[in-house]
């Protein structure tokens, strides 16, 4: 990568860019990704002495390519502070990632385009999630983005999308006959998606209690996973064509029902006895598709359980008449298990003879090894990579974005307190009977 850049991050000294986006950025430099590389700016109002904490910490060549730059995102003279900046970059492109607080994307994004306004650099924008806080905060934070930006500039990251295992579904998929012959209504029963925690809401209650866990995981990662579960094959293997049939499934996913929790204590840790808010959110999902017709999705997530655990599982059908059923045996559905935590993995389950010298038949497992030798450690890498390189496959589309929302819309606001759990539990029991009513039952 040689074109010339450089990058701005906006709330430089934050725990996004402490944790994540700094360290990321160290490992692709020193790999020799970032060829093109010219300047790092931390905007921050942060003292100095903060961001230098940071840069001590880097690969030694991207540390002297760092710049702090003293900033407040809602005063003007510091957008024209960094202007003074830009000008010095004639010809570079501008990579400006908001890591932010959500409440000051929109007068950000406002501010900066205005500046940019005076500049003809080639811009890029990269916009954490959240996208907006519900659908009409979505599609006013599109409109302004939209009033200075156009799409192709346009980055809404979800880090979940720079995961291996969500990029394997779509390869298991589309480069295997014996998996794609199968997926749909004809072969899977149900799917199950689930990302489940030990964590509580530690130290981000101020935060986490005005948003809840269908803002923080249903609307974003959840159907984010649904999408690439559930999707068309796409015409040509291109952004635009892989984005288009994320939003069609979308537009047709549909909320049937849905349960919420909070675990034991957390209006206390939080120090809001009034809150409504969940920690804890069950769904049962419907794709109204042909493909997916009569195939229930169930999306569960929640804090504060029993153990870390992200995945998804298809659930096949059982034969009419299989060999277990002949024998008087309890059948096990076959499954396709696809973990993302609390490690990568690909797991198939099938029934065997064992080797008893009787005809009988018994549940096994495949666990299939698939890690690749690779130089990306965290999914920000991959996700940077893709900003500095044009590449737009795994990030959010405006329409998209408004797609979620609207699927999520109808339960943001719900007035009845969520049922209690108590901490550390596996799966709270309402959750159990959630799906013990529909004659199935959680793999996990």
């Amino acid at each position: 990568m040689n074109k010339s850049f450089s990058l701005f991050i906006l709330g430089g000294t934050g725990d996004l860019a402490k944790k994540k986006l700094f360290p990321s950025l160290s490992r692709l430099y020193s790999k020799g990704y970032l060829n093109g590389l010219y300047k790092v700016y931390s905007l921050a109002r942060s003292k100095r002495e903060d961001w230098e904490k940071i840069v001590c910490q880097l690969d030694r060549g991207l540390g002297k390519l760092c710049n702090f730059i003293p900033f407040d995102a809602k005063d003007w003279n510091s957008y024209l502070e960094l202007g003074k900046v830009i000008s010095e970059l004639k010809g570079q492109e501008l990579i400006f990632f908001l890591s932010l607080s959500p409440y000051l994307f929109e007068d950000t994004v406002r501010n900066l385009g205005r500046l940019l306004r005076d500049f003809t650099n080639p811009r890029k924008i990269v916009v954490e999630k959240p996208f907006g806080f519900d659908l009409a905060s979505a599609k006013r934070l599109n409109d302004i983005l939209y009033r200075y930006f156009i799409e192709d500039e346009i980055y809404r990251i979800d880090h979940f999308l720079g995961k291996d295992t969500i990029q394997n579904i779509f390869s298991l998929r589309f480069s295997n006959t014996i998996f794609e012959g199968i997926w749909n209504k004809n072969f899977i029963d149900h799917v199950q998606i689930v990302a489940l925690e030990k964590v509580g809401v530690e130290g981000r209650g101020e935060f986490y209690d005005k948003v809840g866990a269908i803002r923080d995981m249903l609307q974003n990662h959840m159907l984010q996973m649904l999408a690439f579960t559930a999707m068309e094959p796409p015409a040509l293997m291109e952004e635009r064509f892989i984005r288009d049939e994320k939003v069609k499934v979308l537009r047709n996913t549909e909320i049937h029902r849905l349960i919420r929790g909070r675990y034991e204590g957390y209006t206390l840790e939080v120090g809001k006895e009034d809150s409504k808010t969940e920690t804890f959110a069950c769904a049962k999902v419907w794709v109204e598709n042909f493909r997916w017709q009569g195939v229930p999705f169930y999306l569960m997530t929640g804090k504060a359980l029993k153990e870390k655990l992200t995945q998804i599982v298809i659930v096949f059908k059982e034969i009419p008449q299989s060999l277990t059923k002949l024998l008087d045996c309890k059948p096990q559905q076959n499954k396709i298990i696809f973990q993302m935590a609390p490690e990568s993995k690909l797991i198939i389950a099938f029934d065997l003879r064992p080797p008893t010298g009787k005809l009988l038949s018994c549940p096994v497992e495949s666990l299939m090894e698939y890690k690749f030798p690779t130089e990306f450690e965290e999914a920000y890498e991959v996700l940077l990579l893709d900003i500095v390189e044009g590449d737009r496959s795994l990030f959010i589309r405006g329409d998209e974005i408004e797609a979620l929302w609207g699927i999520v819309q109808p339960y943001l606001n719900l007035k009845e307190d969520p049922f209690i759990y108590p901490k550390g539990i596996k799966v709270p029991q309402p959750a159990v009977e959630f799906l013990k009513g529909e004659g199935k039952e959680w793999v996990l």
